[in-house]
């Protein structure tokens, strides 16, 4: 069973790409003043033009906004189920889901040699990660003994990560894409616990990636 929804809470996330060269395209609504670069390992990747991402050695991370894709709540509250979901369900979904975002995405800045500080300042980045779209296929929400949910993945997601200088607040870079949480060949049993660790692992291969991404981002 495919399940989706739409559900704004907060919490702590991630984006990734290693990069090509820039290439003349337009960004969308809300990132005017950057360009399109390609990008070999995720989806989207906007800078800023003359945008020196690499004078850049601390960063601050927000917590991120989650929302649920707009057909989760639909699927999951489907009027042929006696059990309904709600919202303080789907918000223990989500936070379970992510919570080992903000984590992961620090693990993978002090790896490529940022420090991770708590206030704006010189050099200072300031990324703020949102997961759009998030898809759990089997959510661990209905009473145990009544239920078992098995499915192929556990879901999927968008994670989109801006980044900003810390000091003036300009968007610099936007890093984007829409990954799986584990593509299985068979059916297995899905719980919370299972969820989030197959999450974690989309998170962190998104984290290396949007780390790069910025790290490694061609003056346009």
């Amino acid at each position: 069973m495919k399940l989706k929804a739409y559900l704004v809470v907060l919490m702590a996330a991630v984006g990734g790409a290693a990069l090509a060269a820039p290439y003349a395209g337009s960004a969308p609504a809300g990132y005017e003043g950057l360009v399109a670069v390609q990008s070999r390992n995720v989806d989207k990747v906007y800078v800023r033009p003359n945008a020196d991402l690499a004078r850049y050695q601390s960063v601050m991370i927000d917590p991120a906004t989650v929302e649920f894709s707009k057909e989760w709540d639909k699927s999951v509250n489907d009027p042929r189920y006696v059990t309904r979901v709600s919202p303080e369900d789907a918000r223990r979904v989500a936070d379970e889901t992510t919570a080992d975002l903000g984590s992961i995405l620090a693990d993978a800045l002090r790896a490529r040699g940022y420090q991770i500080v708590t206030a704006p300042g010189p050099g200072v980045l300031r990324l703020s990660p949102h997961v759009t779209d998030l898809y759990v296929n089997a959510p661990d929400i209905f009473p145990p003994g009544r239920t078992r949910s098995f499915a192929r993945d556990a879901g999927e997601a968008t994670v989109t990560l801006e980044a900003r200088d810390a000091s003036n607040g300009m968007l610099v870079a936007v890093v984007s894409d829409h990954g799986t949480a584990q593509d299985m060949l068979r059916l297995s049993r899905a719980t919370n616990v299972s969820n989030t660790f197959w999450f974690d692992g989309m998170f962190r291969r998104f984290a290396a990636n949007g780390v790069d991404a910025i790290k490694n981002s061609p003056r346009t």
